[in-house]
């Protein structure tokens, strides 16, 4: 049987009651939502009013703990249906649920740091990040006033981060140059130096909290593949983990080192999906990545993907629908850039 890899994603792929369709109908999800929401204490009855609310998240302290518990469920889920990952792949935040799925981390400690990170970086000075589809060649030469490659996802992909004001000028060189862009729902200038100090300040916590090896292979988006055991243990690199680069193109070049192998996007949305396929492994996503979906369509797209998994089939319908979707959101991203350059006429 091929081997399972998790896919983790990081901030921007989430969205308003993300994973809520699955609460009290999946029990694995259930209980795992309830284990970190209860590690988080009073701010666990906060964050979880506002997921079931459904409404946006709109800070660090929101989008972090929130992300981190729906990816930390969905894993449980998988495991609960007696599929063991033979490798775990983490992207931003996501990175500290793999640290917990491949036995890093505790998830006791891993909440805590979470909540410190987020914390942290809420008190960042504020910016923000594009998604440019093109690769870091044609977009290094357009960015402007601080603002830097915060990921390098693929081909055609490239992340830039930085403050307002910078974003705002890189855009207008985008634009020049014919680049088509989006911005990315982030709160802060993640991975790049906006975000440094506030990690600095983080030092003393993640030394506070013992790291292990992984017991199963990590692709860290940061390290660019397969995480060393003397990076696992070391405190800096996770607490400076927001503020670098991700390598994430490198990383998923070094998933399948042995072989194909059949991956499963266990988080909102379906970005990591579409760009592990470009590397030539199949991969279903277990959330949908809408916001105001019904219930139903969640448990549903959750049935089908667990299917998948069980039987080591892509499937045809979740992999043709993601397709459908991607191309969607290109075609609405280049309407986006040509009403924006109509305001800008008038």
């Amino acid at each position: 049987m091929t081997p399972l890899a998790l896919l983790l994603p990081g901030a921007g792929a989430q969205y308003p009651a993300m994973g809520y369709g699955l609460y009290r109908h999946e029990p694995a999800f259930t209980s795992a939502m309830d284990d970190v929401l209860g590690l988080l204490g009073d701010d666990g009855e906060r964050l979880y009013r506002l997921w079931a609310s459904g409404a946006q998240l709109r800070t660090m302290d929101e989008v972090h703990p929130l992300l981190f518990a729906v990816c930390h469920a969905l894993s449980e889920t998988v495991r609960d249906r007696g599929l063991r990952p033979g490798a775990v792949l983490g992207q931003s935040v996501g990175e500290l649920v793999a640290a917990v799925q491949t036995g890093v981390l505790a998830l006791s400690d891993a909440v805590r740091l979470v909540v410190v990170q987020a914390e942290a970086l809420a008190g960042a000075p504020a910016g923000g990040a594009l998604a440019v589809a093109a690769g870091p060649g044609p977009v290094v030469p357009c960015l402007r006033a601080g603002v830097v490659v915060a990921a390098c996802n693929g081909p055609g992909q490239t992340v830039v981060s930085g403050g307002e004001f910078g974003l705002r000028a890189t855009q207008r060189e985008l634009e020049k140059a014919g680049l088509t862009w989006m911005r990315v729902q982030v709160p802060a200038g993640l991975h790049g130096p906006l975000v440094a100090d506030a990690c600095r300040g983080t030092w003393p916590d993640f030394r506070a909290v013992a790291f292990g090896v992984p017991r199963t292979p990590l692709l860290s988006g940061r390290a660019g593949g397969r995480l060393s055991a003397e990076l696992a243990v070391d405190p800096e690199f996770w607490a400076l983990q927001p503020s670098e680069p991700v390598l994430l193109d490198a990383a998923m070049g070094q998933l399948g080192a042995d072989g194909p192998v059949f991956c499963a996007e266990v988080g909102p949305g379906h970005g990591l999906a579409v760009q592990v396929r470009r590397h030539g492994h199949r991969a279903v996503s277990l959330l949908d990545g809408r916001a105001g979906g019904s219930v139903y369509e969640e448990r549903e797209r959750l049935r089908e993907a667990l299917d998948c998994l069980v039987r080591g089939e892509s499937g045809v319908r979740n992999g043709e629908r993601e397709g459908e979707r991607e191309r969607a959101g290109e075609g609405a991203a280049k309407v986006a850039r040509l009403r924006r350059r109509g305001e800008g006429a008038r």
